[in-house]
């Protein structure tokens, strides 16, 4: 059965899968309502050998998945990622652009944090700001070596917040976001494009090029009361008509009534960087964008 939540550890060159980081990750993890694995690497020092057992292994899950490395493991978990599509990256003292294995890792996900020691004798501590910059990733450097052991209470706030910000990123994947204004009756998902729902996004709404999606209800993901929301709806509503800006009323749904209905705006053809500036300012973690013709996106904030 696939876990709704899963962690998958991946442990250094010459560790194991349960040693003292992700012994503790993992109980950090657990308590956070996730499954964890972490599979035995031991048997080859060959990263690329390993990568090539995790992606063959194939770690599911029905919600968030979240994959974190360490050293060598840092590398596998990077690499990782375009096969996997994690919801979330942890990448501890990774080990990256090594000779022989220096290829730049893809494109990770956006809830990426990297952690290392300055003192690190075994990673130079150069590798992971220049995976950090290259990939615009927070960079968390810390007064310790390589293994991190002595760090471990940071360790594991940082995964901690890592974990409850990847649950909202699949909860905000997995919602049905619906549109019943103008004439227009559809449902929106995240990564899907549907043509029929570009016809109406042009046809009922009048968008031309793009739209955002945002509400201004339950700011940071954190429940208000029906008449809290309403209030600052209302708010945002007026924003909108006094800055001119086309907008329809939404509603999305969890399709398993984990979170509740919530009530936003649909935006037609917003000006660059009006929807983020505003989304931020009513304290919303994250929009969905689209174009015509593209699958809708999530854009954390």
């Amino acid at each position: 059965m696939i876990a709704r939540h899963l962690v998958c550890f991946a442990h250094g060159k010459e560790s194991g899968p349960w040693g003292t980081k992700i012994t503790r990750l993992a109980e950090t993890a657990r308590r956070r309502g996730f499954e964890v694995i972490s599979p035995d690497y031991s048997h080859t020092h060959d990263p690329r050998a390993r990568l090539a057992q995790l992606c063959n292994l194939r770690p599911q899950a029905q919600r968030a998945l979240v994959l974190a490395g360490s050293s060598m493991g840092g590398w596998v978990s990077a690499m990782a990622c375009a096969d996997l599509q994690p919801n979330a990256l942890l990448l501890i003292a990774p080990a990256l652009y090594f000779a022989g294995f220096d290829d730049e890792p893809p494109t990770p996900p956006y809830l990426t944090r990297v952690v290392h020691g300055w003192d690190d004798d075994i990673v130079p501590v150069d590798r992971a700001i220049r995976y950090a910059q290259k990939h615009r990733a927070p960079l968390h450097l810390l007064d310790s070596g390589h293994t991190l052991n002595d760090r471990l209470s940071i360790l594991e706030l940082l995964f901690d917040q890592l974990l409850q910000h990847a649950v909202l990123d699949a909860a905000y994947r997995a919602a049905d976001y619906f549109v019943s204004s103008a004439g227009a009756n559809f449902r929106l998902r995240i990564g899907t494009h549907d043509p029929l729902v570009d016809f109406s996004l042009v046809a009922h709404l009048g968008v031309k090029e793009n739209w955002t999606m945002l509400t201004a209800c339950n700011p940071a993901s954190q429940p208000l009361s029906e008449a809290e929301n309403q209030a600052r709806m209302k708010s945002l509503w007026t924003e909108l008509e006094q800055a001119g800006i086309k907008h329809s009323a939404t509603h999305s749904q969890d399709p398993d009534g984990e979170w509740p209905n919530e009530i936003g705006v649909l935006l037609c053809d917003p000006p660059p960087g009006f929807s983020q500036e505003l989304g931020r300012r009513h304290g919303q973690n994250a929009i969905v964008r689209g174009q015509i013709g593209a699958a809708p996106e999530l854009l954390w904030l």
